[in-house]
């Protein structure tokens, strides 16, 4: 961010990131129906030692809120009202907000580079938590984005309103003409990735000898990516300052490995303005975008437009960072796939759309991709069969849960299971946290999308199909508070047996009893 111009960072005091949310809210005169709002910063909280999947901190926001619009006994995604926290320019905006420091030593990690003793590895950034600890940080960045969009959502009186229209092209971004300020014409370039782009970043670093701020290359390394494609002597100065490591946009094996036509669009909503980009713009390249618009609706006769950027739209083409930033080569620059023009193509594009909307005109609309949906290839290896054991079932039982426990505990059950891909459940869940009725009968409180569940399934390979999952349950955690009673955990799914034949199970726990 540093290196773009003083002159530009000093129109924005409040700092090197966008501070605002952007929330519009949907509503009849008689019921709240949804809210969808922007705000720049990455998902995150949760770094990658992390093995559960996880909404991160925009997950959670939206749970909490829809959790209090639709009542905390809804399950989630069951609910009338929906919450979006959509991502917008957040290319370098990070959740993590202590910082990064050395985990060997406790120390700062070097600036320029992000390493430590010439290492990425132990560069590691820490949230807001207790001594950095991410599932706390996670809650900590996620409840903030609630807390303010509910107040947002409250005192939401603007109403929008005025005409709804949208443009939508195809660029071939492999060699896209772009005019600049000063009238000189540039080119953009085939897809390419950078060292830096292998260094990873704070949030999660990368492996090998490869840093941040990498400019020059690697006789090894150029060696072992050439045999994937060879940059030209054209490519190379195209991308100049990025060195290449994985020439993208020439390797072709067994389909392209990135995307030469990509789409944007814009779209209309009144005075609301939402531009689509398939990357993550940073902050300043966020703020050009959004500027060179509003410069243009204000010409046309649009006082006062509201503009966002929603990110990561419809493609993905890795970071879009600003000339100026390129230039360093860390990790976003090395990650701007077609060079340091990127961001002044899709600033003219959209310009170009938004204009032709505002005239009336129909935009060019390109060519579109191919589309690869039958030529995908899985490198997963497919499950054979699940074994639970001569004497056993799939569900069974094995670690159960205490008789009592207060609503200060975490409860923990381990089950006889199965490979969870058998059937992902993505309609409904591997677990169920059942209150017992006066009448015998049990409701299900919790499943696997709520905050205050975790789902760990352990086997495959090297177990021979044999599996366990064990089901967490942190009562404190519950939204609203958990209630005193009676209670059990189960757990189901799908087992593959000989042949390929799938059979649904189920097992529960023991009843327990939750106190105060």
């Amino acid at each position: 961010y540093l290196l773009n111009p003083e002159s530009e960072r000093a129109q924005y005091p409040h700092g090197d990131t966008d501070k605002n949310m952007l929330l519009l809210k949907f509503a009849t005169p008689d019921a709240d129906l949804g809210m969808l709002n922007w705000f720049a910063v990455h998902g995150t909280a949760l770094n990658n030692t992390n093995k559960l999947i996880s909404g991160d901190n925009k997950g959670l926001a939206s749970y909490l809120f829809e959790k209090d619009m639709n009542g905390a006994a809804t399950l989630p995604g069951q609910g009338k009202f929906v919450a979006a926290f959509a991502s917008t320019n957040l290319g370098d905006v990070s959740p993590n907000t202590a910082g990064p420091r050395c985990l060997d030593t406790g120390l700062s990690c070097d600036t320029a580079t992000s390493t430590c003793n010439g290492k990425n590895e132990m560069c590691v950034s820490f949230g807001p938590g207790t001594n950095g600890e991410m599932f706390e940080s996670l809650k900590i960045i996620g409840t903030n984005q609630y807390d303010h969009a509910k107040d947002l959502y409250a005192a939401a009186t603007n109403e929008v309103s005025g005409p709804i229209d949208y443009r939508h092209s195809f660029l071939h971004m492999a060699d896209l003409k772009v005019t600049l300020a000063d009238g000189s014409e540039v080119s953009t370039c085939p897809a390419a990735l950078g060292y830096a782009f292998a260094a990873g970043t704070t949030d999660g670093p990368g492996m090998f000898d490869f840093t941040q701020g990498e400019n020059s290359t690697s006789p090894f390394w150029n060696t072992v990516s050439g045999f994937l494609s060879k940059p030209t002597d054209e490519e190379i100065a195209c991308q100049h300052p990025k060195p290449i490591l994985l020439n993208t946009g020439d390797c072709e094996k067994p389909y392209a490995w990135d995307p030469e036509n990509i789409p944007i669009s814009v779209m209309r909503v009144g005075n609301l303005f939402i531009l689509n980009a398939p990357g993550e713009l940073t902050t300043m390249a966020g703020r050009r975008m959004r500027g060179a618009i509003k410069d243009l609706l204000v010409e046309n006769g649009i006082p006062d437009p509201v503009i966002t950027i929603a990110g990561l739209s419809n493609t993905y083409t890795h970071y879009i960072t600003t000339f100026e930033e390129f230039q360093a080569q860390r990790y976003e620059a090395a990650s701007t796939l077609y060079g340091p023009h990127t961001l002044d193509a899709y600033i003219q594009e959209f310009v170009r759309i938004t204009k032709d909307m505002l005239n009336g005109d129909v935009s060019e609309p390109g060519t579109a991709p191919l589309d690869l949906t039958e030529n995908q290839i899985e490198f997963t290896p497919p499950v054979i069969e699940d074994f639970v054991g001569i004497g056993h079932h799939f569900g069974d039982v094995t670690v159960d849960a205490n008789p009592t426990y207060t609503t200060a505990d975490t409860v923990s059950v381990t089950f006889r299971s199965a490979n969870p891909r058998n059937d992902q459940k993505l309609n409904g869940s591997f677990l169920s946290v059942d209150k017992k009725n006066d009448d015998g009968s049990y409701t299900t409180l919790f499943v696997d999308g709520d905050w205050n569940t975790k789902f760990e399934w352990a086997g495959g390979v090297g177990h021979l199909g044999k599996s366990t999952t064990t089901i967490e349950w942190d009562i404190a955690e519950s939204f609203g508070g958990a209630q005193a009673g009676t209670y059990r955990i189960c757990h189901e799914g799908v087992a593959k047996e000989a042949f390929g034949k799938k059979k649904d199970f189920q097992g529960c726990s023991s009843d327990f009893e939750v106190t105060a």
